[in-house]
């Protein structure tokens, strides 16, 4: 009984256990619901973005009072109030329960912040790709990298429905996009593609901000300068391309449209004033470029500028005398016949500004500097001269010597205060120089050039260093001896060299003669046509030789100088010069020497022609399979040219091989068939036509005159299937009436003869060709010798001669063809015959001599000028 009772009051009840265990289920349930929901709970509903439910504020707030079991529910309350202080077992239990369910709570409150950073960086990392260029330079990222971040900024403003948004960018991406602007335009690379896209990005950003601005964003009128228009302008320039010149130009034009100048707005003043060096960059740009009509855009783009100055009192002076110099040279360098004319234009301008600003400048400091950034200087007049120079014609020279007149007297043009600035140097009296020698058909330049260099000399030794002659200044009057075609140009020449010699050897280094110098000497000795000019070639060349051996001076011979003296042989004439030139020929080709010059294919051009001269055709052709030969050995450089078989034509022509006109044709056809092959260096021109055409007038051949009229016809048809360079000119028509005009043979074939006179003069009437006098001289010896009705011959004659006098062609060659008609010789020239029936040409009317380009005339009346 004992023990049962002890029992009783030791263990607790049944009822008591089953409680217990009811009421720690029912808390690991809450606490398990709790985790659940809290695990599928978002980060942003874990930081309290979102409220959570009712239901879980409940079960949370449930097992946050149940932490330490305090009590249980009311429902058991009155079955374990007396048992509460001896449930230790349980109680212990429910302790361990609590703490499991806290070491839980933390690793999962561990797992939610570990997940959270792990988010939170990973976003981190993603701007940072986006916008990690923005942490260092932009001139230090790579083009993939800038062109990512110009991306970004600009899809900003891009909405998901594809609408774009205006007017409200923050100052912070304005400068955002003004320094990606300024960075694509610094970005250097020689690949074009990158080029252009570094303009377009460029530009891209600047259209931006000009959006912004139309939409009345405020902060983009101040955001927006003229630098930025000067950097895209500049990266447009960079690609090079014409027409990326033409796109830098348009940017002006959206320049002066986006920021008209408004008088009353100060910062439109200063933004167009500031504006001024986009102008003058694309300025220098046209005048840069060689591409046709440039300089036509450079002087509208200079009066584009000053009418920029009249419209801004800020901008009065955006021109200074180096933009006028720059269109001034480009003008200069086109080599258009009016290109002086329009450079001096220029110049009149230049002076005209400067003289109204100093006129309107006072007291006014800031006016009068604008006066003297427009004063013309040196280079001014010289780029004139230039200009006058590179065009030539037949003024040219005496334009450029005014030119210079005037830098020397400046008080002429109301200068003098400029009178050091634009005083003449060296340069402007070689230019001058350069104008004599690109004056054509005056014979006294060479002498006016030579008058010019002993006024240089003077003014040196008279203290003035600018204008000390050097080599250069030399050489140009050399160069002018050498194109005004007088007799002594070789002579003369030889004098100034020896000159420049004697200088030299005097102590003066800037007269050292070069290889120019000795070649302008010899070519001139060559073309001087005085007997010994050969032998005058030859030991001049032998002074050249020896001058550069001794160490005198550093010129040494080139083939140049071996050509020009290979050119003195065939001018001199006779076989005896065409074997001496051959004879060098073979000892270049064989024998290069110490100087190591071989021939190439000007030198046998040269010596082809000197056996042509003496009318040794064979020689000529023995050259030609020489040349064809060596190019089948790897020559290239040899390979003949027109020249050659146009060479080789003229040694037919010359030859009195009684078959020489048929082996002309059978060259020229040769020719044509190598042309139609592919090889271009054997196209016949009209010189080569013209040649075989006086082959066969100057031949015994029976019908030469129909002959060359189909030559003719041949030429015009290839003319009108496209090949331009066959147009007949009036030497083709020519040489087919004198053709016509020697027949020899039948009458059937003089009747023929005359009926293609005939029709062959009629054509080039209408042609529109000018007709010379050698043409008129030969159809009226057609009429004379073909022609057997009097009355017919009589009234052709007549007609010829007056269209002759008429076109100013009555030269020496159609008198000697009317002489043998004394009727009509008395009856048209009766006024002018003078003792043994000799017309006394000084004595015709100008008018009808004025067109007769007589060479022979003219070397006889200047040699007998001479001698009086």
């Amino acid at each position: 009984m004992g023990r049962h009772s002890n029992s009783r009051h030791r263990l607790p009840s049944l009822f008591t256990v089953m409680a217990t265990l009811s009421w720690s289920l029912w808390i690991a349930s809450s606490a398990l619901l709790t985790v659940r929901i809290e695990a599928f709970s978002s980060p942003m509903e874990r930081r309290g973005a979102s409220k959570p439910s009712v239901a879980s504020i409940a079960i949370v707030s449930s097992s946050r009072k149940l932490k330490g079991i305090t009590r249980i529910s009311p429902r058991y309350a009155s079955a374990t109030t007396s048992n509460v202080a001896s449930l230790k077992p349980s109680a212990s239990s429910a302790a361990k329960a609590s703490q499991s369910q806290g070491n839980k709570k933390n690793k999962q409150s561990k797992r939610r912040k570990s997940k959270y950073n792990k988010q939170k960086k990973n976003k981190q990392k993603k701007n940072k790709q986006n916008t990690s260029s923005s942490s260092r330079p932009y001139t230090d990222l790579s083009i993939d990298e800038l062109k990512k971040l110009t991306e970004f900024h600009l899809s900003k403003n891009i909405h998901p429905d594809g609408t774009i948004s205006l007017g409200d960018m923050s100052s912070g991406q304005m400068h955002e996009f003004s320094r990606l602007l300024s960075s694509w335009s610094k970005f250097n690379t020689n690949v074009r593609q990158r080029k252009v896209l570094a303009a377009e990005m460029a530009e891209q950003c600047l259209r931006e901000l000009i959006e912004e601005k139309k939409a009345g964003n405020v902060n983009a009128v101040k955001m927006i300068t003229p630098d930025m228009y000067y950097l895209v302008i500049k990266a447009w320039l960079k690609v090079g391309s014409y027409n990326d010149l033409v796109h830098a130009n348009s940017l002006l034009d959206l320049m002066e449209r986006v920021h008209p100048q408004n008088d009353e707005d100060d910062h439109s003043e200063r933004f167009v004033s500031s504006s001024m060096k986009c102008y003058a960059a694309v300025l220098d740009a046209w005048c840069k470029s060689r591409s046709m009509g440039a300089e036509a855009k450079a002087e509208e783009l200079l009066n584009r500028m000053a009418s920029a100055g009249r419209r801004n009192s800020f901008a009065s002076d955006v021109r200074d005398v180096r933009h006028y110099n720059n269109v001034m040279n480009r003008i200069a360098t086109n080599g258009k016949s009016n290109a002086g004319g329009q450079a001096e234009r220029l110049l009149d301008d230049l002076i005209a500004s400067y003289k109204s600003r100093g006129e309107s400048s006072g007291d006014d400091s800031t006016t009068a500097s604008a006066s003297a950034v427009l004063a013309p200087n040196r280079s001014s007049f010289n780029t004139v001269i230039k200009a006058y120079a590179k065009a030539g014609g037949a003024n040219a020279a005496t334009n450029a010597k005014r030119i210079l007149n005037m830098m020397e007297n400046p008080g002429s043009l109301g200068l003098q205060n400029l009178a050091l600035q634009i005083m003449p140097d060296k340069i402007s009296y070689t230019s001058v120089l350069m104008a004599w020698a690109n004056t054509r058909g005056d014979s006294s330049a060479g002498e006016k050039a030579e008058e010019l260099l002993g006024q240089m000399q003077e003014m040196y030794e008279g203290g003035n260093g600018d204008v000390k002659p050097d080599t250069v200044t030399y050489n140009a009057v050399l160069k002018v001896w050498g194109k005004c075609g007088h007799s002594d140009a070789g002579e003369r020449s030889e004098e100034i060299l020896n000159k420049m010699l004697q200088l030299y050897e005097a102590g003066d280094p800037d007269v050292i003669p070069d290889d120019f110098t000795f070649n302008s000497v010899i070519h001139n000795i060559a073309n001087s046509n005085v007997v010994d000019s050969h032998k005058r070639a030859i030991r001049l060349l032998e002074q050249m030789e020896q001058s550069c051996e001794t160490g005198l001076i550093k010129a040494r011979p080139d083939i140049i100088s071996y050509n020009s003296v290979l050119n003195a042989f065939a001018k001199n004439g006779g076989p005896e010069s065409a074997q001496h030139a051959e004879e060098m020929l073979d000892s270049l080709e064989n024998d290069s020497g110490v100087w190591n010059i071989r021939p190439d294919v000007y030198s046998y051009n040269i010596v082809i022609s000197a056996w042509g001269n003496c009318g040794d055709a064979n020689k000529a052709v023995a050259l030609l399979d020489r040349m064809t030969s060596r190019t089948n050995e790897g020559k290239a450089d040899l390979k003949p040219d027109v020249t050659t078989y146009n060479s080789i034509l003229h040694a037919w022509s010359q030859s009195s091989d009684r078959n020489a006109p048929v082996k002309a044709l059978g060259l020229l056809e040769i020719m044509l068939r190598l042309h139609e092959g592919g090889d271009r260096s054997a196209n016949p021109d009209v010189l080569s036509f013209t040649t075989v055409i006086n082959a066969f007038s100057k031949s015994n051949y029976p019908r030469k005159a129909r002959q060359t009229r189909e030559l003719l016809r041949r030429m015009k048809q290839l003319y009108d299937d496209g090949q331009k360079n066959m147009q007949p000119n009036i030497y083709v028509y020519a040489a087919v009436l004198n053709a016509c005009a020697y027949t020899f043979g039948r009458s059937e074939q003089k009747e023929d003869a005359l009926k293609i006179g005939i029709e062959t003069y009629e054509e080039l009437q209408s042609s529109g060709i000018k007709v010379n006098h050698v043409a008129y001289g030969s159809f009226i010896r057609v009429c004379r010798r073909l022609m057997t009705d009097d009355s017919l011959k009589n009234h052709f004659i007549t007609r010829a001669f007056g269209q002759c006098c008429s076109d100013g062609q009555l030269g020496e060659y159609v008198v000697r063809q009317l002489r043998p008609i004394p009727e009509l010789y008395v009856s048209l020239l009766q006024a002018y015959i003078i003792d043994n029936d000799e017309v006394s040409y000084q004595d015709l009317p100008s008018s009808w001599t004025c067109n007769v380009n007589d060479r022979k005339r003219q070397k006889t009346r200047s040699l007998s000028g001479r001698r009086r």
